[in-house]
């Protein structure tokens, strides 16, 4: 398996910390989970085949209801008009 080395600024990694925690996890395992997902999304979007990775809200009769969707790798869109919300950003 191969290593990485990252630069992580403190809200990151206490996120990636918190979230591993709650989870049980180690922290790369953490990592290896979003970037499977970021995977999936950067895959749909190339296919353009009509298919999105979404976000979704279960109400409790177990209907799902679509609230955002990712619609590459580093925008999610929100259905709030003209709301989008940056999930990761590059420099």
């Amino acid at each position: 398996m191969s290593r990485l080395t990252l630069d992580l600024s403190k809200d990151v990694d206490d996120r990636i910390t918190d979230i591993a925690h709650r989870h049980g996890i180690t922290k790369a395992e953490a990592i290896r989970r979003a970037f499977a997902l970021l995977s999936v999304a950067d895959n749909q979007s190339k296919k353009s085949n009509g298919y999105s990775l979404g976000i979704v809200r279960e109400s409790e009769t177990g209907d799902l209801q679509a609230i955002g969707r990712v619609t590459g790798i580093f925008l999610w869109k929100c259905r709030t008009p003209g709301l989008v919300i940056l999930i990761s950003t590059m420099r």
